[in-house]
């Protein structure tokens, strides 16, 4: 077992901060949005240019609360698997790789799920902003096995 924090181990690590402030932010905007919460830095845009990029389908107005929910669930669970990645940086690496690939697995079908809904609703600019994410995500995902421990 080795408790040593390295290269590999600071980027489940930041990961997981970055997973936890995602969602921190999408939770802030969704009480925001709702006026459960009433601070000047609860920004609630995710939520609004969501149901602007539907409008151009006329979805019911349940759709949109459905999909943010799911949006946040995603993220959650993303973050829950990074944070149990992260807790086992001191694991040896077969056991710690397979928490770690899980995590990637479930938050890099986030981004391909973003992807797909991009090209739906036809926003392309964000649909960029999401591949830069997701792309490096994949790639710090692909250091764990391409660069030596």
């Amino acid at each position: 077992m080795s408790a040593k924090l390295g290269f590999k181990q600071i980027i489940i690590l930041f990961w997981t901060v970055w997973w936890l402030i995602a969602l921190w932010t999408d939770v802030v905007g969704a009480l925001s949005h709702l006026q459960w919460m009433h601070v000047s830095w609860a920004n609630d845009a995710n939520y609004i240019f969501l149901v602007q990029s539907l409008q151009m389908y006329h979805v019911p107005r349940w759709s949109p609360p459905l999909l943010f929910s799911g949006i946040i669930v995603w993220s959650f669970f993303s973050f829950v698997l990074f944070a149990w990645a992260s807790l086992g940086v001191g694991l040896d690496r077969a056991p710690w790789m397979r928490r770690v690939d899980v995590a990637f697995r479930v938050s890099l079908c986030f981004w391909l799920a973003f992807f797909l809904a991009d090209q739906w609703v036809l926003k392309f600019d964000l649909e960029e902003n999401h591949m830069v994410q997701g792309g490096f995500e994949l790639l710090t995902y692909l250091a764990l096995y391409c660069l030596p421990d």
